[in-house]
């Protein structure tokens, strides 16, 4: 199978030497990953990549943000949308308890192991974790935003801390890929999901 490529004149370019060198860290680790194997994969001289990236480790960190910050850039700004025009209750349940945090969506259970990925390459790597850092503080602002929106929609309980619960958003559906080793002890699905919804519901204002 070829993977050599023409590449496009535009900012596009970066963001395809991106995803191949995603494809590659991704199929064989860090250790593995070759520069020179990267330009032929795209087609295109060593120089260019160095245009756009630093050096091989400074490729790699763009790698693990990328999958750090892959889909849940979309889900909080699917979130926010529908808090700050519609302001309904059911489509945030709906998205924060069947989709955000299925823990049978293998789609989704992907998207988590990449971000612990990402995490645990940053583990011993103090430019890869500050990083990741001012990439978190960027998503944790926009979902502290969303949760201030919500209180003012009647969504969330004024009382409610904004960051202790964007925090949790964050967590509970990161926290599913346990989902991959559960085994006989995952919960009953609909079990889950009322389980989940008794503890959003509680964040409600009181009536």
């Amino acid at each position: 199978m070829s993977y050599r490529r023409s590449m496009p004149n535009s900012h596009e370019t970066a963001d395809l030497i991106l995803a191949e060198a995603r494809a590659m860290i991704e199929e064989s680790g860090d250790n593995a990953f070759r520069v020179t194997d990267l330009a032929t994969r795209c087609n295109v001289a060593i120089g260019l990549l160095y245009h756009y990236f630093k050096d091989r480790d400074g490729l790699i960190a763009a790698v693990r943000e990328s999958q750090f910050l892959a889909h849940i850039e979309a889900d909080v700004a699917m979130l926010s949308n529908i808090v700050s025009h519609e302001g309904d209750l059911d489509a945030v349940l709906k998205i924060l308890v069947d989709d955000f945090s299925d823990p049978r969506s293998k789609t989704r259970n992907e998207f988590r192991l990449d971000r612990m990925d990402a995490l645990v390459a940053a583990r011993h790597n103090p430019d890869l974790l500050q990083r990741l850092t001012e990439a978190e503080a960027r998503l944790s602002a926009e979902i502290v935003a969303t949760v201030q929106q919500a209180k003012l929609d009647g969504l969330v309980d004024p009382v409610v801390d904004d960051k202790a619960l964007a925090f949790m958003l964050e967590v509970i559906p990161l926290g599913t890929a346990l989902s991959n080793v559960y085994g006989e002890y995952m919960p009953d699905p609909e079990a889950w999901r009322a389980l989940l919804t008794r503890m959003l519901l509680s964040l409600l204002p009181p009536a």
